[in-house]
Parts: structure tokens; sequence; C-alpha cells
């Protein structure tokens, strides 16, 4: 399959962060595998901006757009404006709660995002385990009101409650921001003093970074440093695990979300049926401590490309098509009960609801054809 120079926008939020930077990285790789001309475009966080974007990438004539948006609030009317111009879209991470690619009808091709519940539960309780069971942790959230941040709070919450020895000292919001994380964490030092912090959890990676540099900044030295937790993959944070200043990251592997979203947007523009469950799907990841870093850096990071972006297309491969990573669908009632309770009178879209039952063969599905790019 050749797209043969078609353009193919990708809308994110800023090159200014190294996980949109990775993102950035693997959407263009995996839009010129394929033959089309990549443009990436940022909003700095703006979701007015993002709108305006896809508006005039749309009238521009573009017709394969995938995106990662600030917050849930523009979602849906990049998706109605995609349903509305024959747009294929695919969107990362952020989804109002009790809404779905449904609502919006066939051209919001597919929602992805890791299982951030469930993500968070594994990064907290390493944590916990690595605090020895006991003692206070400051736990720094991202944006407020952002669909990967409520679920990371129910993740972390969760395991909060297996681990009775741990008490929450301090919490504060990152925004995702390393400089703003930076700032509250310097803000909860002053209040309990660094001698009270044995552990860390930062919602995402730059915001544990700017958790590390409140820390060092008020006198810690490495060697006495709590252990500090992140999630992203991000390659600075990587760095950072291997000299020993931060104890581990859950990879989402930036570079893969953005060119397995791209490809489901292709691959339903190129003709592919899609069922009903993967319009709603989570993807894996890694999760990274010193013991593995180092494969994780020479495998997923910088220059090294361990994809072919091709072969994940079940246009281009009917048969062999090989996701190189792990995918499962989405239990959306579940993903949302954790956010919010259930509206009265919400009921699973039609088509979604009747494939339920087959839930188990499609993700064995996706299970069987994953042959490569294995952890």
């Amino acid at each position: 399959m050749n797209l043969h120079g078609e353009k193919v926008v990708s809308l994110f939020t800023s090159m200014n962060n190294d996980y949109y930077a990775s993102w950035a990285q693997g959407a263009q790789r995996a839009v010129e595998a394929f033959g089309g001309t990549y443009v990436g475009l940022t909003n700095e966080g703006d979701p007015g901006t993002e709108l305006s974007q896809f508006q005039q990438q749309v009238d521009a004539g573009a017709k394969i757009i995938f995106i990662t948006a600030p917050d849930p609030s523009n979602v849906p009317a990049m998706a109605k404006i995609a349903q509305d111009n024959g747009v294929c879209f695919a969107n990362t991470w952020e989804q109002p709660a009790w809404t779905s690619p449904f609502d919006s009808g066939d051209q919001y091709v597919s929602y992805l995002t890791p299982d951030s519940e469930q993500v968070a539960y594994t990064v907290a309780t390493a944590l916990f385990k690595k605090m020895g069971g006991k003692g206070n942790v400051v736990h720094l959230t991202g944006h407020p009101g952002s669909t990967p941040d409520m679920l990371r709070n129910a993740g972390f919450n969760r395991a909060l409650a297996e681990n009775p020895g741990i008490t929450v000292i301090a919490e504060q919001p990152g925004e995702w921001d390393r400089d703003k994380a930076r700032q509250a964490m310097a803000g909860i030092i002053t209040q309990v003093g660094v001698d009270k912090i044995q552990g860390i959890f930062g919602q995402n990676d730059d915001v544990g970074i700017g958790a590390l540099n409140a820390m060092t900044e008020a006198g810690v030295s490495t060697d006495d440093l709590p252990p500090i937790t992140g999630i992203d993959g991000n390659l600075s944070t990587m760095q950072l695990i291997q000299a020993g200043q931060m104890f581990g990251s859950y990879s989402g592997i930036p570079q893969y979300q953005a060119g397995f979203s791209f490809v489901q947007a292709l691959d339903y523009c190129k003709g592919a049926t899609v069922n009903p469950l993967n319009r709603m799907l989570n993807t894996g990841g890694i999760f990274v401590t010193k013991d593995n870093v180092d494969s994780y850096i020479n495998t997923y990071t910088g220059d090294n490309n361990p994809y072919d972006w091709i072969l994940m297309s079940k246009v281009a491969h009917p048969t062999d098509w090989d996701p190189q990573g792990e995918i499962k669908t989405i239990d959306m009632e579940k993903m949302w009960t954790l956010l919010e309770p259930k509206p009265a009178g919400w009921t699973a879209p039609p088509a979604y609801a009747a494939e339920v039952p087959n839930r188990a063969t499609v993700d064995a599905e996706w299970a069987d054809h994953w042959k490569t790019v294995k952890p």
C-alpha cells in the first residue's frame, strides 16, 4: 500500500515535551513508511487551537488525521468535523466519560489509550513495595479532569487501599508539566520537609522529573533521594533511572502509540472493516526499572525503530498482519465507572453491545497476531 504523497496530519500538544517528541517521531516514521506526507501540528495545551487546526487541515483536504488532545473537551467537535467531511479520525488518551466513537459516526475509527488505571496500579504497587510497604508518599497528579489523570488516580487509590502502611502526606496537581510539578513539590517540601517523604508518585514522567528537581534543589543528594516514579517512558526519564535518580516509569511507548493510531485510521480509509469492539482499544507498554532500562533504551528510543509499520496494517497484510504490541479491547462500562457514576438511562451503543459476548475472541485475535517486537 502506498499513499503516493497524500498528506496525513497528526495533532498533539507540544514538541517541548519528551513524550510528544517521541510521539511525533513515531508518527512521522509510520506515515512515511506508507509513502505519505507527514504534517505535525502542536497546540501547546490549548483545546481551541487544536480544534481550529483540525478544521483548517480538513478544509485543506486532509482525509487521515490522528491526534492526542489536551483534555476531553474538544474531542466530540473534532469527531463531528471528521464525520461531516469523510475524514478518517483516530484519537489517543482523551475522551469524555460515558461517550465513545459510536456517538459520532463511523469516521471516528478508534479511541486508543493505555489502561491507565491498571498502569497506575502497577507503578504504585511497585513503588510501595520499594518503600518496604510503609512510609509517607507524595502524589503529584496530572491535569485535573483529563481522562488519564482520573484513571491514574483510581489506580493509585486501588494500590493505596491494598497497602495500609502507606500514607499520602501530600497531593497536588503537576499538570503534566515539569516546571509546574517542581513548583508544587517545592511547596510540599516547605510544608512537610524532605525527611518525611519516603516516596513520590508522579502521574507522568515530567511530573516525576519536576519532583526530582525540587528535591535536589532542596539539597537532597542522589544517594538520599526517595524512590520516584513516572509514567510515559521518555528517554530523559530512562537516563535518570540508569543513573539511579528515579526508581521506575511505565512506558506506553509513545512512538508506537502514534504509529499504531495512524494505521487504524489508514486501514479504515483503505477499506478495512472494523469490529465494533476494536473502536475502543487499550494499548500495552512496559514497566521500566534499572533492571531493564538498558534494553528499553536500546530498543525503543532515539534512532531505534523496531517496528515494521506496514506489517501493522490489516489492509496491507490481510492474513499476516502484526500489531507488534499488546492490544486489548476496552470494557467501556467498566472504564467509565472508574471516573463517574453511570448516567441515568445510559446504554451501550447497540453495535458494541452486540459484540461484547465475542470480546475474548477479538482479544485472542490481537494476541495471536502479535508475533514480533515483544519485550
